[in-house]
């Protein structure tokens, strides 16, 4: 019986590959599969990285005002938890559907290739404009710190000059092996942690302010918690978990997908939750739970220096100009991830409806350099597409915050649902009703609810709170990316039906 499944598995891997039109085999030019040996440390680091830790951090004072406060730690700590009623079922569809496509493979696994592809283009669309939010934001922040570091008569180039260089470089990672990526942003991301843990070791060591001191359950109090908008703060919580499918995507890189991605998975939900609470808890008890409201409501440009003060004031000036540097690698690695994640969306469509050439793979590096390539060319015209539209940067940061937020949300809502699906059609691949049942509905009706919420406040993401027909052209765009993709699916169903079949997510027996 093993040797029968071991053939069977062999066969279809090969009709798969004759079907993308692509040969069987790491290693040969034009495979189209991925290589890697990452484990399940590196891809939690690698998924966390795309949050950026100390860049949250950094931008939690502009959250607390427009959210719930200083309440805002405990949704930071219970709302990226939720994606645990969506880990059972997502955990399950990584053994029975062996792609790297991730949401895109699980939708169209359960919902059928037409929305499978829908589905694909609106999340790739979403990490594409993240990628670009956060290449713009580099930019900005590069200018800043020269002049803090340096004064207002330094040499300043314009800013888009270090977008472009961030792209350059994020260009050449992107075309090397994922392993030198996760090690390239396993540094960055311990880095984050460690200042993040130095700075809120002094504040607790020295007690915190003298009037507060150190409070463990104030933030968890009522008057605290309910002291601003619950339902924005619920969308700034959640954006905190976008990356989490890239635990599925890099599947073919890991080292024992079978194990390596249910273990990850989970990790990277508990562990992002609970440093992202104390990094944001630690940094209050230096302020004082009431005296770092008082002066974000006092002083509106407290939001974009007061965590570094804070660090100045309890570790010294040094340390400060330290954690500016780490918050721009930061930055940097958060685009790195976006630029993968986006990039292997590219591969793994470029075997169904993408042009082909997406599919290959380097001969050396096993990395999906042509995609990885295209996704520099997007990220690139984006910027410059931009540039030219002469929109202020602050302006368009919150456009792309909102479109990106809410794009992959919906992708959240179609692959719960489509889980839930999936099971019903395979009853033998069924684990258990909390795994194919219980788990997927809960999933789709919370993140629903959260998406329903986003639209609503949709205004206060995009910060056009004044311009109603702009919130409806941008909520609309995600509808419109889906049926792009459904488009490009009947396109390719008609003029190859061959490329078309490959979409054909069909289950295996599962490793056990």
């Amino acid at each position: 019986m093993s040797s029968l499944n071991t053939r069977n598995t062999r066969d279809t891997r090969n009709t798969a590959a004759t079907l993308s039109g692509t040969e069987p085999g790491a290693g040969a030019p034009g495979t189209g599969r991925l290589r890697g040996n990452l484990g399940p440390l590196a891809i939690v680091f690698m998924v966390v990285a795309a949050a950026a830790p100390l860049t949250i951090l950094v931008s939690a004072p502009t959250n607390m005002i427009n959210g719930n406060g200083a309440g805002l730690p405990v949704v930071y700590l219970f709302v990226p938890l939720l994606l645990l009623l969506f880990a059972p079922g997502f955990a399950a569809m990584t053994r029975f559907v062996p792609k790297a496509g991730a949401f895109y493979s699980y939708v169209t696994a359960g919902l059928g290739r037409k929305v499978g592809v829908g589905a694909g283009f609106i999340a790739m669309a979403g990490y594409l404009v993240f990628q670009s939010f956060v290449y713009t934001l580099m930019g900005l922040s590069i200018n800043e710190t020269i002049v803090g570091f340096f004064g207002p008569e330094s040499f300043q180039p314009p800013w888009y000059v270090w977008t472009i260089a961030m792209i350059v470089v994020v260009a050449i990672l992107g075309v090397t092996n994922i392993d030198v990526n996760a090690k390239v942003l396993s540094f960055v991301l311990i880095a984050e942690v460690l200042i993040v843990i130095v700075m809120n070791v002094a504040i607790l060591i020295r007690g915190g302010t003298p009037t507060e001191g150190i409070s463990i359950t104030e933030q968890f109090t009522p008057e605290v918690f309910f002291s601003g908008s619950i339902a924005i703060s619920l969308l700034f919580g959640f954006s905190i978990g976008l990356g989490y499918e890239a635990t599925a995507i890099f599947r073919d890189e890991a080292r024992d997908p079978e194990k390596t991605i249910p273990r990850a998975i989970y990790i990277t939900i508990v562990s992002a939750s609970l440093f992202y609470f104390f990094a944001l808890w630690g940094f209050i008890q230096g302020r004082g739970t009431r005296g770092v409201m008082d002066l974000l409501r006092s002083d509106e440009t407290a939001q974009f220096w007061i965590v570094y003060e804070t660090a100045a004031s309890y570790v010294g000036t040094v340390f400060m100009q330290i954690m500016q540097i780490v918050a721009l690698t930061s930055m940097f690695a958060c685009v790195l991830a976006y630029h993968n994640i986006s990039a292997r969306y590219l591969h793994s469509m470029g075997h169904s409806v993408l042009p082909q050439k997406l599919a290959f793979v380097h001969p050396k590096s096993g990395a999906p350099h042509l995609a990885s390539i295209t996704t520099t060319v997007i990220g690139l015209t984006i910027i410059v597409l931009w540039l030219l539209s002469g929109i202020d940067p602050y302006v368009f940061f919150g456009w792309e915050i909102a479109l990106g937020s809410l794009a992959l949300m919906m992708v959240f809502v179609l692959t719960s649902i489509a889980i839930f699906v999936y099971f019903r059609r395979n009853p033998g691949n069924r684990k258990s009703l909390w795994v194919s049942t219980v788990s997927p509905l809960l999933s789709f009706l919370v993140f629903g609810g959260i998406m329903v919420n986003a639209m609503v406040n949709f205004s206060a993401l995009s910060g056009a709170v004044d311009n109603a027909l702009l919130n409806t052209v941008l909520m609309i765009l995600p509808v419109v990316f889906f049926l792009v993709g459904v488009a490009a699916a009947s396109i390719t169903e008609k003029r190859s039906p061959a490329r078309y079949a490959g979409l054909d997510h069909t289950q295996r027996t599962p490793v056990v």
